[in-house]
């Protein structure tokens, strides 16, 4: 079968999605929680004229109803699995004023060009939206693929700090399991690739505790922004000594290396000649997979823990600005490391499922179009998936320029090469079984 986008029904559905956007937007800790159901009743109503059928089946998945995973299977006429999952539902949140959009963040804007404008165009609405119509194209096609399809859309990707909800759920009622004889395919990257691996992730806070006062009696003073200043420059240069670019991620074809960055600032001053007394920094560590995350946690707190203990017993540290007041009162400074952490994952070079997804691509587009990469941005639960036995690979369609940015965009010309790469995995055939991949 020849794999061609239906362009007029992909954009229709979304269209229909990202006009959902003020309503799947995920951000708890400023009161977004996503409703993605949604979402999920706009891809069951193009697909369940094909459950009534027979020919698929579909499965909501969720602790709680406002907030489902969808599970979409197509029973195989022969052995083995194949599946496509990690679309997900939610979208981080987008603001057109503040940001400074150049359209509508939450209407699909098809451009004459074919590029396509809107929050979740490519993260990852796009994905959900080509996958839909791929599994109306398949079931329109009548004919049952040689090995069995499951799709999984997921909700609660872009922000997890609402546990028990989204992959996690799919995993725990084992609707997982059936994809063990075969190769399992991430579809929520960018730029095709394939990806080959991603970076961990682990969120840290430096609380910075200064002696505030007069600005013109810095004396009395000890500056919490200057030092919370310099203890993250500190703790930076320590990161990069610990962590280095490490041989394998030229293999893998990282595009940075692992990283630790402040990100966040938090003062309690107001008013221009009042040195602050308190001060907190937020950042995150980007950790290629050959590295332990737990450990690099751990070694960064260690670090500051020590930074503190010099504070409190030297008169005054080398390099740094005043650190004790002149009746001897000094700052301090506490690290704490994040409740959650997301490890990355290096994907098997040797795996069949790679080889298949490279000829895909090739058949596709042709050679130019292969461009395998790796990148420290962090996917949730796919080391997870791999440690327990799965051939995770990693792919997309969109624009990784565009994740969380202003002005979303992705191309519809990729769209449609992609669709036609998914739908030439679900033809071949000569994929053997992933058990034993190590």
């Amino acid at each position: 079968m020849t794999w061609e986008l239906n362009t007029d029904a992909f954009l229709a559905t979304l269209s229909e999605l990202v006009a959902l956007g003020p309503n799947l937007q995920n951000a708890p800790d400023v009161g977004l929680i996503p409703v993605e159901r949604l979402a999920v009743e706009v891809v069951e109503a193009r697909l369940r004229p094909h459950e009534a059928s027979g020919f698929l089946r579909l499965q909501r998945i969720a602790d709680d109803p406002e907030r489902p995973n969808l599970v979409v299977t197509v029973r195989g006429l022969g052995s083995g699995s194949l599946g496509f999952v990690g679309a997900h539902f939610d979208v981080v949140p987008a603001d057109r004023q503040a940001e400074g959009w150049l359209t509508d963040p939450f209407t699909c804007v098809v451009e004459p060009d074919g590029t396509l404008r809107g929050r979740g165009v490519t993260d990852c609405l796009g994905h959900v939206a080509l996958l839909t119509e791929l599994l109306v194209a398949l079931a329109e096609r009548g004919q049952s693929p040689e090995r069995s399809l499951t799709v999984v859309f997921i909700s609660n990707e872009e922000e997890t700090s609402i546990p028990g909800i989204g992959l996690e759920a799919v995993a725990d009622a084992g609707a997982l399991e059936p994809l063990r004889d075969g190769p399992l395919y991430w579809v929520d990257s960018a730029d095709v690739g394939p990806t080959l691996g991603t970076g961990g992730i682990a969120t840290w806070t430096l609380e910075v505790t200064g002696v505030g006062g007069h600005s013109g009696m810095p004396h009395n003073c000890v500056n919490a922004l200057e030092l919370a200043a310099k203890v993250s420059e500190l703790l930076a240069d320590w990161f990069r000594t610990a962590y280095p670019p490490h041989p394998s991620e030229a293999v893998w074809g990282y595009e940075s290396p692992s990283s630790l960055k402040p990100t966040l600032l938090e003062c309690d001053n107001r008013k221009i000649t009042k040195i602050p007394g308190t001060a907190r920094i937020e950042g995150d560590l980007r950790l290629t997979p050959f590295y332990d995350l737990d450990e690099a946690i751990a070694g960064a707190a260690s670090f500051v823990a020590a930074l503190d203990v010099r504070l409190q017993s030297e008169a005054q540290l080398a390099g740094f600005s005043r650190t004790r007041t002149a009746s001897g009162q000094a700052g301090s400074v506490r690290f704490i490391a994040g409740a959650r952490r997301t490890p990355g994952i290096a994907c098997h070079l040797d795996s069949p499922g790679l080889a298949q997804l490279k000829s895909a691509i090739v058949a596709v587009s042709g050679p130019d179009a292969l461009r395998p990469f790796s990148m420290t941005g962090s996917l949730p639960l796919v080391r997870a998936l791999q440690e327990r036995g799965f051939d995770v690979q990693i792919t997309g369609f969109g624009e990784s320029r565009s994740y969380h940015a202003p002005n979303e965009k992705g191309q519809l010309s990729d769209f449609r090469a992609g669709y036609a790469m998914l739908g030439a995995l679900i033809d071949w055939t000569s994929i053997p079984t992933n058990r034993g991949v190590g």
